[in-house]
């Protein structure tokens, strides 16, 4: 069986969404995430691409995973106080 690996952290994922957005001018990405909110809110036909390039990935990136992050570490930190001793079995299981 694996060693469990260590679980991520909210300052890693800081982290490697910088790495990502290294390099993409602020006002691209700024950009990127103003069209992206329109698409979620408009009427995208599903055969356009949505993430058209690296500057799109990166902003969807920093837009939405932080939050998301926090919100399934919350999930799953009440889970674990809920049930003491239970782990997942597999990503199934989360």
């Amino acid at each position: 069986m694996n060693a469990p690996a260590s679980l991520p952290t909210a300052d890693s994922l800081r982290a490697a969404l910088s790495g990502l957005l290294d390099g993409i001018p602020a006002r691209q990405a700024g950009q990127a995430v103003e069209r992206l909110i329109g698409h979620y809110r408009g009427a995208t036909p599903t055969d356009a691409p949505i993430l058209r390039d690296r500057a799109d990935v990166a902003a969807y990136a920093a837009y939405r995973m932080p939050a998301t992050f926090e919100a399934v570490h919350a999930a799953l930190r009440a889970f674990a106080d809920a049930v003491p001793g239970w782990a997942p079995g597999s990503h199934v299981d989360v």
